[in-house]
């Protein structure tokens, strides 16, 4: 495959996507426009004839702005939101009476007149508006989709890492769909399936780069659906870092994360049981922005909480000697080793229980069990009277902000994890070093039951293949939540 079409697959992605987020403005700016026109043609007789005025249209491309931020924030950009489906529907219809609500707020407080005062070009709006968004994805953008690959021979095959009957499975659901018009061309697995009418078996999925190539350049190839049993995660990830940067769109199916769907309260919408894999969460745009607010998020806390700091400096050598700040070696991202800062809540020296127990978690003798909080696998008889309050109200973690402003921690990501628990870790489990690692995270704030040690290592997994900058944001308001009442520990 030459750089052309990998580039060209990659611009076909985005494309897909720019057509539902252009059809929405289109569809949000006519009901807009439409609204007047009609309720001046038909409601006249109630008062007056009114027109959108400069500050009306600014206002009208500030809402499409945050419209299609908020729709995106929803999953309405993902893939699946290109079927005409009851979900797609739903969501759609409920993202649309949010975000009006939200045009109602603003027009109230902004005190425009012609939306506060005339309800009948608001109710209008809603209805118009909700028609055209209807329209324009269940309509216009599935016809754009199928002129595109028409005229462009976008590739649309469809490769599997699975057994037989499982890519019968896909082949069977995707050529149902009208819009994306895809074929299963084959599937990879170390043992032939027996059963009739199951697509091609290209190969054993021993060498993946290898045998992949061969067929990526032979194909169209536009998707992969990734599912080993047993579950292989060395296998997988492996899969993943050679189609990734292929510009492949990747979808692993929910059931690879073991109890995932049990043990966490948020998961994003899963279609045929697979969800999309993020295909990097190295895009620049979004790490300038990710590390901007890092930036001013810790810079503020720092500069507000210093008095917190002092006072909390003081209570712990009041009550026992030793520094203020525990210091520890830390793996960061891609591994590279930092020191991270914490309020010591512990006396002195007593580090290498908390090896030993590591030792234990990791070996599957011990769980994570979040009931008030989170089990902590240390000798609670050395925890200070302070250290008590300060890991109960996680203001132990706070020195972790001087991390964010060096660049070695993020606010969130996966936690940052000693070097003698890194040691013990699989080669799949180094995939969480993908990112820097964070003050909070996904597993910390919506894990709530027992968590094992390969739990925890798939759901920071699971985050990193799912990040995206709302992402962070729930997670941000969930840690406030978690901080607020008490439920949980960080």
């Amino acid at each position: 495959m030459n750089s052309y079409q990998q580039h060209f697959k990659i611009d076909g992605a985005v494309l897909h996507k720019l057509f539902l987020a252009a059809s929405d403005i289109l569809a949000f700016g006519l009901a807009f426009n439409l609204s007047f026109t009609l309720r001046n043609y038909f409601f006249s007789w109630r008062g007056g004839v009114y027109e959108a005025n400069i500050l009306h249209y600014l206002y009208l491309a500030l809402l499409s702005t945050i419209m299609v931020v908020y729709f995106r924030h929803s999953y309405l950009y993902r893939p699946l939101a290109v079927r005409r489906s009851i979900e797609h529907l739903e969501m759609l219809t409920k993202s649309w009476i949010a975000f009006i609500g939200f045009f109602i707020a603003t027009a109230f407080f902004l005190r425009l007149q012609l939306f506060v005062e005339h309800r009948i070009t608001v109710l209008i709006l809603i209805l118009v508006g909700w028609i055209l968004l209807y329209f324009g994805r269940f309509h216009l953008v599935p016809l754009l989709v199928r002129l595109f690959r028409l005229y462009t021979r976008y590739p649309s095959d469809v490769i599997c890492l699975t057994t037989g009957q499982e890519a019968k499975r896909i082949h069977d659901l995707v050529l149902q769909d009208s819009v994306m018009k895809q074929r299963v061309v084959g599937y990879f697995n170390d043992t032939p399936d027996e059963e009739k009418d199951t697509p091609a078996r290209l190969g054993s999925s021993g060498d993946i780069e290898k045998i992949f190539g061969k067929y990526l350049e032979r194909f169209h190839v536009s998707e992969a659906y990734l599912r080993t049993k047993p579950v292989n995660w060395n296998r997988l990830i492996e899969a993943i870092k050679v189609l990734s940067p292929r510009g492949i769109r990747l979808r692993l199916a929910l059931d690879q994360f073991g109890a995932l769907r049990e043990k966490v309260s948020f998961l994003p919408e899963a279609e045929y049981g697979y969800i999309f894999i993020n295909q990097s969460p190295f895009h620049r745009v979004e790490q300038i922005i990710k590390r901007g607010l890092d930036l001013l998020l810790a810079g503020v806390a720092l500069t507000l909480l210093a008095p917190v700091f002092l006072l909390i400096g003081l209570l712990i050598k009041a009550e026992s000697p030793g520094p203020v700040f525990f210091r520890q070696k830390r793996a960061g991202l891609h591994g590279r080793v930092f020191n991270i800062y914490k309020f010591r809540s512990m006396s002195q020296n007593t580090e290498s229980h908390h090896q030993d127990a590591i030792r234990k978690f990791v070996g599957q003798d011990h769980t994570f069990s979040k009931q008030s909080g989170m089990l902590k696998l240390t000798d609670e008889s050395k925890v200070t009277r302070t250290g008590k309050w300060l890991r109960k109200t996680s203001l132990d973690e706070l020195p972790q902000l001087i991390n964010v402003v060096r660049g070695e921690m993020s606010i969130v990501g996966p936690r940052p994890l000693p070097l003698y628990e890194v040691e013990l870790f699989q080669p799949w489990q180094h995939f969480r070093h993908n990112v820097r690692p964070g003050i909070t995270g996904y597993w910390q704030v919506f894990g709530r039951s027992a968590v094992s040690h390969v739990d925890t290592i798939l759901m920071d997994i699971f985050y990193i293949m799912n990040w995206s900058l709302s992402l962070d944001i729930r997670i941000l308001s969930r840690t406030v939540f978690v901080l607020l009442t008490g439920k949980g520990a960080l």
